[in-house]
């Protein structure tokens, strides 16, 4: 009678630490795809930022039933606080990717700005004129010849 509930018991603790690996398969992918450094382009930017929601859905997912699961053991509370701390590792890790993706988009938006703003100011500097700050400058015309040297 007690073999059963051993082996039992012995195939449990065997399985236990398989429900992890299940829940960070969705974060190693993610991860495979976009380690750190390597978003170089605002299209892999964006094709990072479009996976982040699935990763976050499945990280979720599989973390809910690992919490369901806690509850069919003896000590819950140790269950759930383990649950959380993978699961905010996990997230975390999607994070990271989030971050980078958007800080890239951050750049290269900055970045098309100053060119904007660089090919502005040569085409005034072409043109022998200057580009006004002020509204009020702005509303007044093109500068006249003697006002280019004052500002």
């Amino acid at each position: 009678m007690k073999f059963p509930i051993v082996a039992l018991l012995a195939l449990c603790c065997a399985l236990l630490p398989l429900a992890p690996a299940d829940a960070a398969s969705a974060v190693e992918s993610l991860l495979e795809d976009f380690p750190s450094g390597s978003i170089s382009s605002a299209d892999r930017a964006q094709l990072a930022l479009e996976r982040l929601p699935g990763a976050r859905n499945e990280v979720d997912m599989q973390f809910a039933r690992e919490k369901a699961d806690c509850y069919d053991r003896f000590f819950v509370s140790n269950c759930l606080s383990e649950v959380r701390q993978r699961q905010r590792e996990a997230r975390g890790a999607v994070r990271k990717v989030e971050v980078e993706a958007r800080a890239f988009l951050r750049r290269d938006r900055a970045a098309e700005r100053d060119r904007a703003v660089a090919e502005r100011e040569q085409a005034a500097a072409k043109e022998k004129r200057t580009i006004p700050w002020s509204g009020a400058a702005r509303d007044t015309g093109p500068a006249a010849p003697a006002e280019v040297g004052n500002q």
